[in-house]
C-alpha cells in the first residue's frame, strides 16, 4: 500500500518552495502596485472634490452677486425721473406744501424712495463731507469760509450706491480757499 504522507512538519521539495516564494514576491510586487494606484486615484478623487467644493462655492458668490446687482440697469435708467421728481418737489413754494395734492405727491415720492431702498438702493452722503473721488464727481471749486479746503460745500445732484457699489457720484462743489498774493 502506498500511503501518501501528510506530515506538515515534513520539509516540501526545494524546487516548489522556490516556486511558492516566487508567486508570493510577484503577488506582493502586484499587491504594492495596486496599492500606489489606488493612492493615486484617491489623491485624484481628494483634488476633485475639492474642485468641485470651490466651483460650487464660486457659482453661489456669482449667483448672489448676479441677484444683488441685476437692478443695476433699471434703476440706472430711473436716475433721471427719480431727479426730474426730487427736484419738482424741491421747488415747491411753502405756501403750497400744505395743499393736499402736493402731500399726495410727497408720499408718492416717499414711497418711490423706500421701494429703491428696499432694493439696495441708498443715498451717498455729500455736504460737509470730505471729497472723495470715488463717491464725488467735482466740477467746482468754490471759495468760501463756511467750510474747511477740501469739503463738499454743495451737492449739485445726488450719488447713488447699490449695495455698496457707486452706481452714479455725487456731482459736487469742493470747498477752496484763495490764497491772497501780497505785492
Amino acid at each position: 500500500m502506498n500511503k501518501k504522507n501528510n506530515n506538515p512538519a515534513e520539509p516540501k521539495p526545494p524546487e516548489k518552495k522556490e516556486t511558492e516564494q516566487k508567486d508570493l514576491e510577484k503577488r506582493i510586487l502586484e499587491l504594492e502596485k495596486k496599492a500606489v494606484e489606488r493612492d493615486e486615484y484617491y489623491d485624484k478623487y481628494m483634488r476633485l472634490a475639492a474642485d468641485f467644493d470651490n466651483a460650487c462655492r464660486r457659482m453661489e458668490k456669482d449667483r448672489a452677486d448676479y441677484i444683488k446687482f441685476a437692478n443695476e440697469m433699471v434703476i440706472g435708467e430711473l436716475f433721471p425721473i427719480l431727479d426730474s421728481f426730487d427736484s419738482a418737489m424741491g421747488n415747491i413754494e411753502i405756501s403750497e406744501k400744505e395743499k393736499p395734492f402736493v402731500q399726495g405727491l410727497k408720499l408718492i415720492q416717499d414711497k418711490f424712495h423706500k421701494v429703491l431702498e428696499g432694493h439696495g438702493l441708498s443715498v451717498i452722503t455729500s455736504l460737509g463731507e470730505k471729497f472723495d473721488p470715488v463717491r464725488h464727481e467735482a466740477v467746482m471749486k468754490v471759495d468760501t469760509d463756511k467750510y474747511p479746503e477740501g469739503v463738499v460745500a454743495e451737492e449739485l445732484r445726488k450719488g447713488y450706491m447699490l449695495n455698496g457699489k457707486v452706481l452714479r457720484p455725487a456731482m459736487v462743489k469742493v470747498a477752496y480757499k484763495e490764497e491772497v498774493q501780497n505785492g
